[in-house]
C-alpha cells in the first residue's frame, strides 16, 4: 500500500525563527541554502499545478507562500511573503527558488531569480526579476 503524501504546518513565527537559526551559523550560505530548498518545493508545485501563472498563484496563496503575487512579463510583485522579516536586506529567499523553477519549466532555459525591492527591508512590496543571461 502507498502511502498518502504527509504534509506538516510551519507557521511564519517559526520559519523565520529557523531561517534567523541557519543564518547565525552559515551567514550568508543560509540564502543560498534557502534558495535551493525552494527551488525544491518549485519543482513540487509543478508537478501539482503546472507551470501556468495563474494556477501557480492560486497554489502560493493557497499554501499560504504569499497573500498575492502578480506576474508581468519577467518581473513578479508579491504581497504578504511569509518570508518577511525586519532586515537590512532581501530574505524570500525560498520564494526566489520557487519562482526560479517556475520559469525554468516555462522558458526550458536555466534561470535565477533576483529580488529587488523586499518589505524586509521597508519596500512596500517585495519585487522579483527573473534572469535568463546569468554568468
Amino acid at each position: 500500500m502507498e502511502q498518502s503524501e504527509r504534509a506538516i504546518r510551519l507557521r511564519r513565527e517559526e520559519l523565520v525563527e529557523i531561517k534567523k537559526l541557519y543564518e547565525t551559523v552559515m551567514t550568508f550560505a543560509s540564502h543560498g541554502m534557502f534558495y535551493r530548498s525552494g527551488r525544491i518545493i518549485g519543482d513540487r508545485l509543478i508537478r501539482a499545478v503546472g507551470s501556468d501563472l495563474g494556477k501557480v498563484k492560486d497554489a502560493l496563496i493557497r499554501e499560504g507562500w504569499v497573500t498575492d503575487i502578480v506576474f508581468e512579463g519577467d518581473t513578479i510583485s508579491v504581497a504578504g511573503s511569509i518570508e518577511v522579516s525586519n532586515s537590512d536586506s532581501p530574505t524570500c529567499h525560498m520564494l526566489r527558488g520557487m519562482l526560479a523553477k517556475v520559469f525554468e519549466e516555462r522558458t526550458g532555459k536555466d534561470v535565477y531569480c533576483h529580488e529587488r525591492r523586499c518589505v524586509s527591508k521597508g519596500d512596500d512590496k517585495c519585487v522579483f526579476v527573473i534572469d535568463t543571461e546569468v554568468l
